[in-house]
């Protein structure tokens, strides 16, 4: 295969490939410094990360590299395996305008290309403006909350949301795939929420919704769980009276329950009931609830405004399943 220099006259004299030549990648006219990690090839300790075949092992390490404003991108490069980095430590991503890109397969689960979470990890996503894409977090550890944003106007696109498939914590009411705690105007398009790997059998939720949190928009977003008794895990949870502001919404979004033999039916999609304060949760366009879970919800359907709801028949006006309490 031929080089590049070979046949642009810049680099054969040279000169360098700019951050800004390669922005369309990511689809903006313009980025700032671009820090590689491979988790199968790359060293944290030996490298620099600006480069493929001289990426960091850790999104922790490239992260550390970038400034808050300034556009700067991390890109997940594997060479193998599961694509995913082993972080055993506490990530804040509090820099803003910085963007965090998996150089995968944009498939709907399992993405390779990500972050997996050993003892002691987890990211908590604290700028805003930045850009998440083509990414997996999971991890295989006790830990209950993998992921939490609290900032505003975030955009994740095709990002799958695992949480961990530790057997002890999904079985634990604190766990969470993804939590949003005070964030606004965040933007979820194409993510999968969940896993239908670890069973679930205790009062937990694929998202929560706490802080506030106001605008956001989850669009042809796939919620999924396994549920191995018949309870009241949950797809999305308002925790406390003012844990939303004015409204959420999930547009075209997918809300599956597996279970053995379907014998396990998840009692509501969503447990709204802490709210007292004003805000709504909005399910518009053609939204799907599958035949593992009874109802929408089953004590505070008012805060649920549906499109196509008819009260007459308790019905949306596509036969998918639910009645609404």
């Amino acid at each position: 295969m031929g080089k590049a220099r070979n046949y642009i006259p810049a680099l054969a004299f040279g000169h360098k490939i700019m951050p800004e030549d390669l922005a369309g990648m990511i689809g903006l006219p313009y980025v700032g410094d671009i820090f590689y990690v491979d988790a199968t090839a790359g060293s944290d300790t030996a490298n620099s990360g600006t480069s493929q075949n001289n990426a960091l092992a850790t999104i922790s390490a490239a992260y550390d590299k970038t400034a808050t404003n300034q556009h700067d991108v991390v890109v997940i490069v594997p060479t193998g395996g599961t694509g995913r980095t082993a972080e055993t430590t506490a990530i804040t991503w509090a820099n803003s305008r910085t963007h965090l890109i998996g150089n995968a397969a944009p498939v709907r689960q399992n993405v390779r290309a990500g972050m997996g979470f050993g003892v002691g990890g987890s990211l908590v996503i604290s700028g805003s403006g930045c850009i998440f894409k083509t990414l997996t977090f999971t991890s295989s550890e006790d830990i209950d909350e993998t992921v939490s944003v609290t900032g505003h106007r975030n955009s994740f696109i095709g990002v799958d949301f695992k949480g961990t498939s530790n057997a002890t914590s999904a079985d634990s009411t604190p766990w969470r795939a993804l939590n949003i705690n005070a964030g606004e105007e965040n933007v979820f398009v194409g993510c999968t929420l969940g896993a239908d790997t670890m069973t679930r059998g205790v009062a937990n939720t694929t998202l929560e919704l706490e802080g506030g949190a106001k605008r956001n928009l989850f669009d042809d977003c796939f919620f999924t769980m396994h549920a191995d008794t018949a309870g009241t895990q949950t797809h999305v949870l308002i925790t406390g009276t003012s844990g939303v502001d004015r409204e959420n919404e999930f547009h075209d979004c997918r809300f599956y329950a597996f279970s053995t033999n379907d014998g396990q039916a998840v009692t509501a999609c969503m447990n709204l009931s802490a709210q007292t304060g004003t805000g709504h949760i909005l399910v518009t366009g053609e939204p799907f609830l599958g035949l593992g879970i009874t109802d929408w919800e089953a004590t505070a359907s008012g805060r649920i405004q549906m499109q196509a709801y008819s009260v007459t028949a308790n019905t949306l006006g596509l036969a998918i399943k639910p009645t609404v309490s």
